[in-house]
């Protein structure tokens, strides 16, 4: 029985060597399906508009719930401004959660009302409010937006 157990175990081994051998003679496939599985991340922004639009919006609609400056309002709404905004929703998470949280969830009353773009300018407000910087318009996308991540 040792015989049959240290065969198997040689032969389990020679199998691993003989692989590993043919993946060493050609690496060049692996490292091409690494490099495009790779995402391309940048820093989230918005345009200045989207801000501007989106803040009409939130007061409107938000405001009462997360407060007028954001931290936090009369109707038990959590802060969207500040530390614990920030490490739930920043610290090089990717944009599409935020986008995702506000468009599935909110408002609580009627979730997803809005439209996507409506959305995105709800947002804008919320990341302007939290120092984030202003650049290129800040997409509707979830796809575009996992390519974004929340970083100042």
């Amino acid at each position: 029985m040792r015989f049959t157990i240290h065969a198997a175990a040689g032969l389990v081994l020679a199998s691993g060597l003989v692989a590993g051998a043919a993946l060493a003679a050609d690496p060049e496939p692996i490292r091409l399906a690494q490099a495009e599985a790779a995402p391309v991340e940048h820093p989230v922004s918005y345009e200045p508009e989207q801000a501007e639009r989106g803040e009409g919006r939130y007061k409107k609609e938000c405001g009462d719930c997360h407060g007028k400056d954001l931290r936090g309002g009369l109707l038990g709404g959590p802060p969207l401004r500040g530390v614990s905004f920030e490490q739930k929703f920043a610290d090089g998470a990717p944009a599409s959660g935020l986008y995702s949280f506000i468009s599935g969830l909110m408002p609580p009353n009627s979730p997803g009302r809005f439209s996507p773009t409506a959305y995105a300018d709800i947002m804008a407000y919320i990341l302007k409010q939290n120092g984030f910087k202003a650049g290129a318009p800040l997409p509707s996308d979830i796809d575009a937006l996992d390519a974004l991540i929340m970083e100042k």
